[in-house]
């Protein structure tokens, strides 16, 4: 089996703003894996903020690839070769799109789930100004569900903009943990009255423990805080749902597991992803399959069409075609 591995640029149609910094676009990391005449490709897309960068985790990827090139690598192999994150990411999806080539399957057969031909989806709004965000959500008017992004100067009045003009589009909020304790406590009987049906990680993922004292006016989301199955006894109590992300779970083999053990600990769940192609979003969609909440709205926002790869029709997206992956 032939490893190969190169970075990408993916730009944005115009800067993002989140709690931790705005984002015009992203170095991500694509794999192919050849063997004879069939070649399995993953991406992934490492972030500063988990302590990844696109060179690093290429240099990792590079350092593996002897033992691809001897063989025996199989997915359950890399789970003990890699960690839970970006470049265990890339090579398990290669893996997976692989496998479902060379054996003629599809990756919905392998993973033994059905195959959804299109799945709600909902759209972010970043943080902007409140008169931008009013303008901004009157473009939104069919969406499914809004996620709004917290952390900002003017989050009430943000808040207060977007139920102004979509009084009752199912909403939710992503703090990106931005917030303190009593900023919380502070904001969520607001956020309540406002039918927010979710907070996502409005806390630090070091500070856990004292969502103990949060007062439960909405339900919580664990997104930096929960990665793979070893996060998910330290977040009973404390969150209502955990946002599965393959570049956190170091690919799609254990994104399927952690679904899994979830939701018999009575957590509901969400998908959502970093920046990416459709490379990226397709094995996300797999993930969307068995989930609650999805939030992959990326091929949106990408300045190159020829990187959406998945459609979001704003409203639903699209499964993808096998000719892109699994």
């Amino acid at each position: 089996m032939k490893l190969s591995v190169h970075k990408k640029h993916i730009g944005l149609k115009q800067p993002f703003r989140v709690a931790f910094g705005t984002i015009a676009g992203l170095d991500v990391v694509e794999v192919e894996l050849r063997e004879g005449d069939v070649v399995g490709r993953g991406e992934c897309c490492p972030m500063d903020i988990y302590g990844q960068s696109a060179d690093a985790t290429v240099a990792e990827i590079e350092a593996v690839a002897p033992l691809f090139d001897r063989g025996g690598i199989d997915r359950a192999a890399l789970q003990g070769l890699l960690p839970s994150r970006s470049a265990r990411n890339a090579l398990d999806c290669a893996l997976w799109d692989l496998e479902a080539k060379a054996s003629g399957r599809s990756v919905w057969d392998l993973a033994g789930l059905a195959a959804p031909d299109a799945i709600a989806s909902d759209i972010t709004i970043g943080i902007l100004s409140p008169e931008e965000t009013a303008s901004v959500a009157a473009t939104l008017r069919e969406a499914t569900t809004i996620k709004l992004k917290l952390g900002g100067e003017h989050d009430l009045e943000c808040l207060r903009a977007v139920r102004g003009v979509l009084p009752d589009t199912p909403l939710f909020v992503d703090v990106n943990a931005g917030w303190t304790l009593d900023h919380l406590n502070r904001m969520a009987p607001e956020l309540a009255a406002a039918d927010v049906f979710m907070i996502e990680q409005p806390l630090a993922p070091g500070e856990d423990a004292l969502l103990d004292g949060y007062h439960r006016a909405v339900p919580l989301c664990a997104d930096e805080s929960c990665h793979d199955r070893g996060d998910l006894d330290r977040l009973v109590g404390r969150y209502d749902y955990v946002n599965i992300k393959l570049d956190k779970t170091g690919g799609l083999t254990e994104a399927l597991a952690l679904a899994a053990a979830a939701r018999e600990r009575g957590f509901r769940l969400m998908t959502g992803c970093m920046l990416g192609s459709g490379l990226a979003m397709a094995p996300a969609y797999v993930v969307a399959s068995v989930c609650d909440v999805v939030d992959l709205d990326v091929p949106l926002i990408v300045r190159d069409a020829a990187h959406a790869g998945v459609r979001h029709d704003g409203r639903q997206v699209h499964r993808f075609a096998a000719d892109l992956w699994g």
